[in-house]
């Protein structure tokens, strides 16, 4: 399949959500929903209530076979805001397929977006600036890079190519995706939430996040991300060395370095909550 027959199949095949799926994304995103609205929610779908109840069970959160209702996993166990970002992760992950490719690293992935997505929150309460709004700054870390998870959906045996590239010549995932394609996973990711009739904060984010010339009026919000996900990349792969660079990135929205360093240092005690929720997702 050339480039060009690429693109127009992109367009033509971004899947759609299932009512019930819109309807839970909308609730997660709604910062006055309920623990017992969210939880009748949640329980309408048996897979999605099955693997919260199952991380909320597993040893990282020492409550091994003892929470049976999911509104109790939420008040003692997991918090509202960990419960909206798998329940967000899972829609997602059961919408688009990544089984097909081989390449594809599902934990990975949302390792890297559950990290990108807390740091962002955590920073933007700290920044109180009204254009960074922590829940909207959360949202946008989780779906940050789902524009991948669509090529994989789309084009499995692409993908594995655009993957294997990556790695074989050390190049951004995106370059690879773009020369293949014609697209890169934030140009895609904002056409699929578009699609999906998200807020515009969202489409608008992701698409323009690789571009340089963009000035509009999530700038400021892009800039943020950006900075969240290159220290998620550092903190993961535990390159302590390059964290100073970025820390003092970070001071250019009024935080400090020790301010930084103290989040920094509480993202890295909860890695282990973090991977597991992120096989939560996965289905693993």
């Amino acid at each position: 399949m050339d480039r060009i027959n690429l693109q127009v199949s992109t367009i033509k095949n971004l899947p759609d959500l299932p009512a019930a799926s819109m309807k839970i994304i909308k609730a997660v995103n709604d910062p006055s929903i309920t623990i017992d609205e969210l939880a009748t929610l949640i329980s309408v779908s048996p897979t999605l209530a099955g693997r919260l109840l199952g991380l909320a069970n597993s040893a990282y959160f020492g409550c091994a076979g003892n929470v049976c209702d999911l509104r109790v996993a939420i008040i003692r166990v997991l918090g509202l805001d960990l419960v909206k970002s798998l329940t967000m992760g899972v829609v997602l992950n059961l919408a688009l397929d990544t089984q097909k490719c081989s390449q594809f690293n599902s934990e990975k992935f949302w390792i890297d977006a559950l990290l990108t997505a807390t740091l962002s929150q955590k920073f933007s309460l700290l920044i109180h600036d009204e254009d960074l709004i922590p829940s909207t700054l959360y949202t946008a870390g989780l779906l940050l890079n789902i524009g991948l998870i669509a090529a994989v959906y789309l084009f499995p045996e692409e993908a594995n190519l655009i993957l294997l590239n990556s790695q074989k010549n050390s190049t951004s995932v995106s370059g690879e995706m773009t020369c293949l394609i014609g697209k890169n996973q934030y140009e895609l990711g904002g056409l699929l939430l578009a699609h999906w009739h998200l807020p515009s904060v969202y489409p608008t984010a992701i698409r323009e996040f690789k571009n340089t010339a963009y000035s509009g009026k999530e700038k400021k919000m892009i800039d943020l991300l950006s900075l969240c996900f290159a220290l998620a990349k550092k903190i993961l792969s535990d390159q302590d060395d390059e964290l100073p660079s970025l820390i003092n990135k970070l001071e250019s929205f009024g935080l400090s370095a020790a301010v930084v360093q103290t989040v920094i240092n509480q993202i890295i005690a909860r890695k282990d909550n973090i991977y597991a929720a992120a096989l939560a997702i996965s289905g693993k």
